[in-house]
């Protein structure tokens, strides 16, 4: 099986702050992962190396045997942790200009996401909630067609309810047409039944990197196996 995501020894450090040390991973395609770790584990740097937003300073990446560039874009939808949409657009006026901006939009998807997160069309993007800019982030993200999806903390803002039918659409949109799925979150109790390998990072290096199987198979939960990995 090919692989979709590769990392080999990958490092990134800000303002000489080291941020992620020799990261090596290879994720095969189809594949949904769990990118799990507190609030300051270089989750959101991995991703945006992932995408191309930031190039690593030691080792290397490939998506899909691509180099991060604009040529993977095209293959690639990333949902930031924090989404600057434009504030001055409905909703729907944004899903329209989307649906020019990505060749690989799917209608159909929008149609579905828009009715199960119960986006109002006509409201403005600057006056809606944190949990709802979220929202139409993973509409933006799951409405495409992309072969690689990169999640940065899904949930954020979303209320248990929510999280449900987010998850739910998650496996729908991704899970049965096969895509290649990164998540990083620390909110795994929701999320860890979606997840077929879990990778921890543990101040900027992989402290494991194991199947969800392997971890239920000796009689824990991913979020039991997280509270192990993380606790002081």
């Amino acid at each position: 099986m090919r692989a979709a995501i590769e990392c080999d020894r990958v490092g990134f450090a800000y303002t000489k702050r080291p941020i992620l040390h020799e990261i090596s991973l290879r994720i095969q395609a189809g594949e949904m992962v769990g990118l799990l770790g507190p609030n300051g584990a270089g989750k959101t740097t991995m991703l945006r190396i992932i995408a191309g937003m930031l190039r690593p300073e030691a080792g290397h990446v490939r998506v899909l045997g691509q180099a991060p560039g604009w040529r993977t874009l095209f293959h690639t939808a990333l949902l930031p942790e924090r989404g600057h949409l434009p504030g001055w657009l409905t909703v729907g006026e944004w899903f329209t200009h989307a649906r020019r901006l990505y060749p690989d939009w799917s209608e159909e998807s929008e149609r579905r996401l828009v009715a199960d997160l119960a986006l109002r069309l006509d409201r403005p993007i600057a006056r809606l909630s944190r949990g709802e800019v979220t929202r139409v982030g993973l509409v933006t993200c799951l409405a495409r067609r992309a072969e690689v999806v990169l999640l940065d903390e899904p949930f954020t803002g979303i209320d248990p309810l929510g999280r449900e039918i987010i998850a739910s659409a998650m496996v729908r949109e991704c899970g049965e047409l096969g895509r290649t799925v990164l998540m990083a979150t620390h909110d795994v109790r929701e999320l860890e039944p979606l997840f077929d390998r879990v990778l921890f990072l543990k101040d900027g290096s992989i402290a494991a990197d194991e199947t969800a199987d392997a971890i239920r198979a000796r009689g824990l939960s991913v979020a039991s196996r997280y509270r192990e990995v993380f606790s002081p």
